[in-house]
């Protein structure tokens, strides 16, 4: 009788590992399918070998803001992630029953997948809700409060969350970063007494109003809420002023440096690398020419984009000094950093017509004026501010009126002060307390879908794309005639 042909080692060992008891055997099941983040589930493992450990994955998104030339907003952008999240070791039945809670993560279908010996045993899926935490029900008029999201995207139906006060709607939340986690800070607004703040869902920027009734997409939150009562009660003291959020150490982008005119071994730096207008910084140089004059160049951001006119940078030669380099070709010289256009400054030393080194300065937004800080309905607020960047992240700032939207005001402005914002907005309102908050926007996005354009975005703490920009707020008291 003819010998069975011989199995090759390879085939042996597939065949084996699906075998009854082979290494991929096993079943995974969650005690839940679908929740929130922070909700603990089981998950359940049967039939695996016995006594063996197996490893859990859990299959997300990794999300950011794609952004060319440090400028230019293109959308969210998002690709695959993969977590390991646990080792569990099974009992000698072959099973095992793990508690895991769902972590800050994006919302939708996540596969929670089991390996055996780096092979996939089985899958089971887990979908997160979006929902919304509101911090404080009671906060006394002028202060804020805290209104976090969690789960929201990637889907772009689930991208973009509208935020009403009053049934006013005046800005948005996105979780485009931070893994779907997003921060609001939110200005309790008069007259004292109960006021409603709700959150809504629509992909075009703006409330759908059916959400919670007959979205095809399900409520807002699923079965938690999304509309909330807020008690504002009466304030502590005199509101009136002005303030901007906290500002941080920034360092400057070269994308936004001007082409030099010859490779050099100079070098030119900055102290420090950010600042206000008004920052006195030292601006340093090594291995010029021995003796040589150089002449320092300030660059502004030139152009207009409704106009048609492309935004490039342009030289300022009176903005800053001309200074002599000493025999070891180095040199120091303290400067004022003007009211200026935000951003990046680029920076260039010139010697003998030709500019060999290159550094920049972040100028960052400040407050120039606020006055006056009381007045009876229609008094003029004049506002000024500077550091207003040309980019299309920062570009575009818009002002909230009690937490209505005024519209939004252009650092590109029809002058020859690039950055500096002057604005003129009647004093409206009962007498009392009434308070402007002027929130970074998108400018202009290339993605149409969802529309986060020229809108206050509210969630700019921790999901603004480039830069940690602040927001401006503004007291002002409407007095009697």
């Amino acid at each position: 009788m003819d010998e069975e042909p011989s199995l090759s080692s390879e085939l042996e060992e597939t065949l084996e590992k699906h075998r009854i008891g082979g290494t991929t055997s096993g079943t995974v099941v969650l005690s839940d399918q679908e929740g929130y983040v922070g909700d603990t589930i089981t998950i359940k493992g049967r039939n695996f070998p016995a006594g063996e450990s197996v490893d859990v994955l859990w299959h997300s998104t990794a999300g950011d803001w794609g952004v060319l030339k440090g400028n230019e907003i293109v959308g969210p952008q998002y690709r695959p992630r993969t977590d390991h999240i646990l080792t569990v070791a099974t009992d000698e039945s072959g099973s095992f029953d793990q508690e895991w809670t769902i972590p800050q993560d994006y919302g939708g279908a996540h596969k929670i997948e089991v390996q055996h010996d780096g092979e996939t045993v089985d899958r089971a899926e887990f979908d997160i809700t979006p929902w919304f935490e509101l911090a404080e029900e009671s906060v006394p008029l002028g202060e804020t409060f805290t209104f976090k999201g969690y789960g929201l995207g990637p889907n772009v139906v689930t991208n973009n969350y509208q935020v009403s006060w009053d049934n006013s709607t005046f800005g948005f939340m996105t979780g485009v970063k931070n893994r779907g986690t997003a921060t609001a800070e939110i200005r309790a607004v008069g007259p004292p007494g109960k006021h409603v703040l709700e959150v809504w869902r629509n992909y075009r920027g703006i409330p759908y109003l059916q959400n919670n009734t007959q979205s095809p997409y399900g409520e807002v939150c699923g079965d938690r809420p999304s509309r909330w009562t807020v008690e504002v009660t009466e304030p502590e003291g005199d509101l009136t002023g002005c303030w901007m959020d906290e500002q941080f150490d920034e360092q400057p982008l070269d994308l936004h440096y001007p082409d030099l005119d010859v490779e050099s071994d100079a070098s030119l730096e900055i102290t420090p690398t950010s600042g206000q207008a008004g920052t006195q910084a030292f601006i340093t140089g090594e291995d010029f020419p021995p003796n040589a004059e150089v002449d320092l160049i300030w660059y502004r951001h030139e152009g207009h984009r409704v106009k048609g006119i492309p935004i490039t940078p342009e030289p300022h030669r009176d903005t800053l000094p001309t200074v002599q380099a000493d025999a070891d070709g180095s040199f120091q010289v303290e400067v004022e950093i003007p009211p200026e256009e935000g951003s990046t400054r680029p920076i260039t030393a010139e010697v003998d017509g030709q500019e060999i080194a290159v550094t920049g300065f972040v100028v960052q937004p400040r407050i120039e004026r606020f006055e006056p800080q009381s007045g009876p309905v229609g008094s003029s607020i004049e506002i000024e501010l500077s550091g207003v960047g040309w980019t299309m992240y920062e570009n575009g700032p818009f002002l909230v009126y009690d937490n209505k939207p005024l519209g939004y005001a252009c650092g590109t402005s029809g002058d020859d002060k690039g950055g500096v914002i002057r604005l003129d907005i009647p004093a409206a309102g009962e007498p009392g307390y009434h308070f402007i908050d002027i929130y970074p926007t998108i400018y202009e996005m290339q993605e149409d879908e969802p529309n986060f354009e020229i809108f206050p975005h509210l969630s700019y703490l921790d999901n603004h794309p480039m830069r940690p920009l602040p927001a401006y707020h503004f007291s002002f008291e409407v007095t009697e005639e």
